[in-house]
This record gives C-alpha cells, structure tokens and sequence, in this order.
C-alpha cells in the first residue's frame, strides 16, 4: 500500500538536515539572491526603476531630445507596419477598397494609417541621423573650436562601424539559431539540418551585410535573409561616412557659403538618384538653420557664424515680445509648420500598393521627378516636412519628450533590430489561436483580433527590445569607446 507523509516530521527533518550542514544553508541563500537578481535583470528597466527609484538615473534632456523621441516612435511604427501588414493584411489596402468581404476600417484613413505605415519612417530615421551627427560638429565648427571638431569627427568615424554593425550582426545570429532549433519559422531564411551549414549561411549574410556598406544607395538585398529590416544599416554607415566627409571639407567656410555649398551638394546627389545622401545631408542643412537661428545661446561674438550685434539685439527684442503674445506673423508661419505636417502624414499614408486609386496619392505618383519611380522620393519630401516641423512647432517638441517618447527613443535600435525576431517566434504559436477562437471575416473581428495580437506581443517584444538595449546595444556604444581609447594616441600636454 502506499505511504503516508507528514509534512510538520519532513520539515524537521529539513531544518535537522540544514543545522548539521550549514553549508547548505549559504548554497541555498546564494542561489536565492542570484536567481533574484536574474528575475530583476529581466524586467524591462522601467520597471526597475519604479522598484528601485534610488539607484535611476534622470534622463536629462537635451537640445535634440525631441528627435530622440521622434525616432523612438518612428521605430515603433515599423514594428506595428511589420505586425499589420503580416498579420491583418487588408489594413494595408486603400480605404474603401479592396475590402475581401468586410467594411475598410477607419485606420485605413489618410493621416490615421500612419500608425503602422512603416516605409516612410526609415527616412524619417535617414534625416535624424545627419541631424544627430552633424549637431555637435556644427556647434563646434560655431564657435571656432576646429581641433575639436576634427576630434569629434575622428571618433565619430573610428566608432561607427562597431556601433551599426555589432549589435546588427549580433541579432542575426540570434535570429539564425532560432530558425535551426525551430524556435523561428523559416519565413526569413532556410532551415539547414547541419549546425554547420546554418553558420555558414549567417557568416555569408554577415558578409553581404558589410559588403553592402561600400554600395551609398544600397536598397535591398536577397541574402539579407534572417532579418530584412538590416537593409538600413549599410546605408546608415555609408551615409554617415559621407556626411563626416562634407562636414570637414565645408568646416572652415563662412556659414552662408557652407550652407550654400551644402545645398548644391543636396541638388546634385537628388538629381543624380542619391536620395538618401539628399536626406542625411538634409539633416545637416537643418542642424545648421537651427544653431545658426540659436547662435546668441553659445556663440562669441567673433565668430564668423554669428549673426551681427545689431541683429541679435533685434532677435532678443522679438523673443521678449514673443513670450508676452504671439504676433500675427508668428501665428502665419505656425499654421505653415502644421500645414507641413498634416501634408508629411498625408504623404506618410502612401499605400503599399495600388497608390493610383487613392485621391492626392495618385497626382503625386503620376508625378514623380525623374530619376525616381514610385512612392521614395515621396516619403523624402514628407520625412522633411515632419521633421522640419518638429523643430518649429513646441507642442510636437513637448510630445516628444514625454517619459513614453524618451524611452522608446532609448530603446529605438534595439527595437528596431529585434522585433523581427520576437514576430517570427510568436506568431506561429499565438496568431493560429487567435484566428480560430476571433477570426478574420468580419469588421469587429479584424479589429479585436489585431488589438488582441498586439496586446500579446507588444509587452513582450518591449521587454526583449530593453533586454537587447541593456545587454547588447548599450555595451556596444560603451565597448566602442574603450577600443577607441585604446587604439588612438593620448593627447600631448
């Protein structure tokens, strides 16, 4: 027959146990505080920082904290682009068309779809980046500080490669382990019986990737297969290379000419079909506007970039009156930013496919300057418009510079870069549950199924994305930065 335990006689044999082998005591606390500590380091670190308020660091803003944010949601429109279009693929149609049995949905809308409309958001990414880039390098070149600038742009070129590529190919070995284990579905790459024919087949797409650095207007490529998304980065680093190279041929121009000479570089690589070096030097055109608009802040007056002493009198007289009431002027060019930017997410709202059925859409495409074709020079002159009205308009600023906005700005590349990843593991497992018990056919199940599916994946995909960011993405940029002291020669005293 069976035996019969009493739980109080085994827990005094367990204490019994432990008073003669302490030892077992401190094995077990040890283990207790490391499992502890891996189940904190596993929350995403906001969560940390509202258990352990003490040890956070304040995020300080900075002058360019609101294109942080505008990137951080650019980045998330491109894991909600990926999701729609792979998983409710009727909300990628034209409203009002192509409806296969069921109502459009109102975010179907111009305006509205730009919710998931990823496309237009890598050229959003393209501007902020020459922005970004080019803002230190500018205040420095300002305020005449020329061997600081050459420091700057030194490291800037010596860390980039590192800062792109690291945490890229990082990902795609992730991402190339999964689909051998059958953790990921294969959608993105062919699943080898060998171990060593899988590896073989990632190191062949980490080539590709870094080959493509050398191609400026690299657009896709076939072997990019464990995670297409990875299309941007050689154009990041080719791009960025090109703007370090401008930035130091035009460093000791008067700013006038340099922005004149800029802008006829911009001419010639849009009417030669570089339009991506038109959107990074764009970034830098519009660093400079905006330092030279904010010169009296951190300028001397000697320098050649200041505005005369007279003017600036008047610009500080016309800030004062600002700040009591807006003049009629200063509610004129308002309304001119906003229109920038309703007509930047109206253009962001570009179809995927069948744009000559859609009102406005079908002018512009009908319409598109040679040498292009289709909807990217389109989303060009949108990304300008939205940007270039979030460095006007102070609401967007303040939007974007929300806790929210901030925070996927911190985590913007890592989420780029994983999502594709968290997407090919879940899917296959939750989205068949969620088609059998909701549906596809009707309106309301479209809807509650795509609200349903991101409502599982999204936490998820967050946390893996802060998990990434701490434990790849941050110590890339912090592993950049000891390879380089350790490389480059001390400054002589």
């Amino acid at each position: 027959m069976g035996h019969t335990y009493d739980p109080q006689a085994l827990l005094a044999a367990v204490k019994d146990d432990i008073s003669k082998h302490p030892h077992h005591t401190v094995f077990t606390s040890s283990a207790m505080r490391f499992l502890q500590k891996l189940m904190f380091g596993l929350l995403p670190s906001f969560i940390q920082r509202r258990i352990r308020p003490l040890a956070a660091k304040q995020q300080r803003l900075h002058p360019t904290s609101y294109l942080d944010g505008l990137r951080g949601v650019a980045s998330f429109i491109v894991f909600m682009g990926h999701y729609t279009e792979e998983n409710i693929g009727w909300f990628a149609e034209p409203y009002g068309l192509y409806e296969d049995g069921a109502p459009s949905s109102p975010l179907q809308l111009p305006g509205i779809r730009v919710l998931y409309s990823a496309r237009p958001m890598v050229h959003i990414f393209f501007i902020i980046s020459g922005y970004v880039l080019a803002y230190k390098p500018l205040k420095q070149i300002h305020t005449q500080q020329f061997s600081a600038m050459a420091g700057t742009l030194s490291s800037s070129v010596f860390r980039r490669a590192l800062r792109l590529f690291l945490p890229s190919i990082i990902v795609s070995f992730i991402m190339a382990l999964n689909v051998h284990f059958g953790l990921s579905d294969d959608r993105y790459a062919y699943q080898f019986v060998q171990f060593s024919s899988q590896m073989r087949d990632w190191l062949s797409m980490c080539w590709a990737l870094l080959s493509a650095s050398w191609d400026i207007n690299f657009l896709s490529s076939p072997e990019l297969l464990y995670n297409p998304a990875l299309w941007t980065i050689p154009i990041e680093f080719a791009q960025s290379l090109l703007l370090f190279t401008v930035l130091l041929g035009l460093s000791h121009c008067v700013s006038q000419i340099r922005l004149i000479l800029l802008a006829g570089i911009m001419a010639f690589c849009f009417y030669g079909g570089h339009l991506y070096s038109v959107e990074f030097l764009g970034g830098m055109f519009i660093a400079e506007i905006t330092l030279l608009n904010d010169a009296t802040l951190f300028t001397p007056i000697s320098s050649p970039t200041t505005l005369p002493k007279y003017i600036i009198e008047e610009k500080l007289g016309k800030q004062e009156k600002a700040e009591c009431s807006p003049t009629i002027k200063e509610r004129l060019l308002q309304a001119f930013w906003i229109a920038n930017l309703l007509s930047g997410l109206f253009i962001g709202s570009w179809t995927n496919s069948h744009p000559e059925e859609v009102w406005g859409i079908a002018f512009l495409d009908a319409h598109t300057p040679q040498p292009y074709e289709g909807q990217r020079v389109w989303f060009c002159l949108g990304a300008f418009q939205i940007v270039l009205a979030c460095t006007q308009l102070k609401f967007l600023q303040r939007l974007f510079t929300t806790p929210v906005a901030l925070y996927l700005g911190t985590i913007s590349y890592a989420l780029y870069l994983t999502h594709n990843l968290c997407l090919t593991i879940l899917e296959p497992r939750i989205g068949p549950a969620i088609n059998m018990h909701i549906g596809r056919a009707t309106l309301w199940e479209r809807h509650l199924s795509w609200a349903v599916g991101l409502a599982v994946y999204l936490p998820i995909i967050i946390c893996v994305a802060d998990l990434f960011w701490r434990l790849v993405d941050a110590p890339t940029v912090k592993f950049a930065r000891w390879f380089e002291g350790k490389c480059v020669v001390e400054k002589m005293s």
